[in-house]
């Protein structure tokens, strides 16, 4: 889907719509990285599975990164961390075997799921300007 996007210049397109709001609050690394993570998991409900998400986004990221003089790793690396958050069953093929199986009630999968989407932005905040910039990433 990306190497289509990008041969009918619909990436170009998709790139200006999508991120045209994020640039102004992508001032620093903290404000990057919320930015980034809400965005990606917010763009996750619309598309169901999370290799589908990253598929046709990540081009988009990567364009965004290079046209704005940003690290496309640590953005791309944000950006894919935000897509392990799921609030619902059809978000994950996994997900959808343990519901239909009677693992887990719908609720509890919102419940943790909100629960560990939080945790995992938690972590993230202070790994990205902290630790990431000592292993190289800035």
């Amino acid at each position: 889907m990306g190497t289509v996007l990008e041969a009918t210049k619909g990436l170009e397109v998709l790139t200006n719509a999508m991120f045209a709001w994020m640039a102004p609050y992508m001032t620093n690394v903290l404000s990057t990285t919320v930015v980034m993570y809400w965005t990606a998991f917010f763009y996750h409900f619309l598309l169901a599975s999370e290799i589908s998400m990253l598929g046709t986004s990540i081009p988009l990221v990567m364009e965004f990164a290079k046209s704005h003089d940003m690290n496309p790793l640590l953005l791309g690396m944000i950006w894919t961390f935000a897509a392990g958050g799921k609030l619902f069953a059809y978000q994950s093929g996994a997900l959808i075997v343990g519901y239909s199986y009677g693992y887990f009630a719908a609720g509890d999968l919102v419940r943790m799921g909100a629960y560990l989407t939080v945790v995992e932005f938690a972590v993230l905040v202070l790994l990205v300007p902290f630790y990431w910039p000592l292993i190289g990433l800035q």
